[in-house]
């Protein structure tokens, strides 16, 4: 299979890139997803499978500037999606936990979904066009650099992100399966505080107002752990 993903500087490329050697990499310079002729140049690499991780990340950034924000979570999706269903690709869009409210975690594919800040919203403004590839897989996950450095984490912040060595082969078994639709992943349910203190040094503080983004993961057990 060879699999092409959008997003050369971010940290799941770059583990991806360690771990299946047939991966080709859409650089945001050669592969403006926000041009629509960009996918003329797609054509010529021919992927089997793209999986889709680059956007907008940073939640000041998409906060200040919604117009870079909605051109590459939302237009840029949207680019990708159409040459998926005009070429007949499968599309892996990788999404965030946040698409979720955050109030009583252990969240399923199916729940309601409410996002949680602006850029959850272009994330799931990206969801929506990814639906209407035939062949589509979009993940809700979090996951984090190995060297993740927060001074001072949450500990009433409930999540089930992971590093990204650890999620990003479960990200690459699902994107070459042929599961479809919507699949969360992630680990057992932990802190922020306690997702930092597994590999590096932090301070634990409260939140003002707790939360839950933890993930049901059935779906992703019953698929590949059985």
């Amino acid at each position: 299979m060879k699999v092409a993903i959008i997003g050369k500087s971010g940290v799941l490329s770059q583990e991806l890139q360690k771990i299946y050697s047939n991966l080709v990499i859409l650089d945001s310079f050669n592969y403006n997803i926000t041009d629509s002729q960009t996918t003329r140049k797609i054509i010529e690499i021919n992927p089997d499978i793209i999986i889709h991780a680059g956007a907008v990340t940073n939640f000041t950034m998409v906060k200040n500037n919604p117009v870079l924000a909605i051109n590459t979570n939302i237009v840029g999706t949207a680019n990708i999606s159409n040459y998926c269903i005009q070429h007949n690709k499968r599309l892996v869009y990788i999404s965030t936990d946040y698409i979720y409210e955050g109030t009583v975690g252990n969240y399923k594919e199916t729940d309601t979904i409410l996002p949680h800040n602006e850029y959850a919203w272009t994330k799931l403004g990206g969801e929506c066009s990814v639906c209407l590839v035939p062949n589509h897989l979009i993940i809700r996950t979090s996951f984090g650099s190995d060297k993740d450095y927060y001074e001072n984490s949450w500990t009433n912040q409930l999540v089930s992100k992971d590093y990204v060595d650890v999620i990003a082969p479960m990200i690459l078994k699902a994107a070459l399966s042929n599961v479809n639709g919507v699949l969360n992943i992630g680990t057992e349910s932990k802190s922020i505080y306690d997702y930092v203190q597994k590999r590096n040094k932090t301070n634990p503080i409260q939140k003002e107002i707790s939360t839950n983004f933890t993930l049901n993961t059935e779906k992703y057990e019953q698929s590949f752990l059985h």
